[in-house]
């Protein structure tokens, strides 16, 4: 009935307060605030562990590491003969050295029309004298096998009194970021044209890129034979060669 259906739900209200009120009792009050300050020091502890990791990442030293870690490759040092020189005694032709992991290799052509010779140096640094002696091996071109060169002040200095000399402007050896294990030669030819040697790395191969220069000053490299675009332009800003992509190569 309904006076039957009034009185069960006032039963099941007041059961249902009865637990709210031994809630408030004095002493489940002081049970409770234990329990609060219990839990609270938990949070406080958890809090503590999930931030300390945080607070880690801005310390100075994390910091430091971070900016280690992210820092891009940069040249190497002691190889500032690294150069495209002339010799005199072959005004036609060119000479290039560059480090190597054993020393140094130098790529020499007397004439446009002469072979292009590769010979290999020993390398000796004197930081006092601010100078580098190359020990070459002169023997495949037929000459002696460890002529002394003293590399410094942009010149390389030979016991007959011949000096090659580094030459300036955009030819030079670079080193690209990109492939810090590698190195990239770029040369003006005597017709003018610019030719572009790259390796990526010491097993890959090396290849040969062509270049022109336009009045402009930008230098435009055919990358195609690597896959990259069919010309791509740069410029000289100081010690760099500043492609449009993005990418510098640095002047050793």
């Amino acid at each position: 009935t309904t006076k039957s259906k009034n009185m069960l739900r006032s039963i099941i209200l007041a059961l249902t307060f009865v637990p709210s009120a031994v809630a408030f009792s004095p002493e489940n009050v002081r049970s409770s605030q234990a329990s609060t300050h219990v839990s609270a020091s938990r949070r406080n502890f958890v809090a503590g562990v999930a931030i300390a990791p945080i607070s880690l990442l801005g310390s100075p030293a994390f910091a430091a590491n971070k900016k280690k870690e992210t820092q891009p490759p940069v040249p190497p040092t002691g190889v500032e003969y690294s150069g495209v020189y002339t010799d005199p005694n072959h005004p036609k032709g060119f000479r290039v050295v560059r480090a190597s992991e054993k020393g140094a290799v130098i790529v020499l052509q007397d004439d446009p029309i002469g072979d292009v010779i590769k010979v290999n140096a020993k390398v000796k640094s004197n930081k006092k004298k601010g100078e580098t002696t190359l020990a070459i091996d002169f023997s495949p071109k037929g000459g002696p096998k460890d002529i002394m060169g003293i590399a410094g002040q942009g010149k390389i200095s030979f016991p007959d009194g011949n000096t090659w000399t580094k030459t300036s402007g955009i030819d030079g050896v670079y080193f690209d970021p990109k492939h810090p294990k590698g190195y990239r030669v770029v040369r003006v030819k005597k017709d003018g044209k610019v030719c572009v040697e790259i390796q990526d790395d010491a097993s890959a191969p090396a290849m040969e890129l062509t270049g022109k220069m336009r009045q402009s000053g930008f230098l435009f490299v055919d990358f195609s034979p690597k896959g990259g675009p069919k010309y791509l332009a740069a410029s000289v800003k100081g010690n760099k060669l500043v492609f449009t992509d993005g990418n510098a190569w640095i002047k050793l």
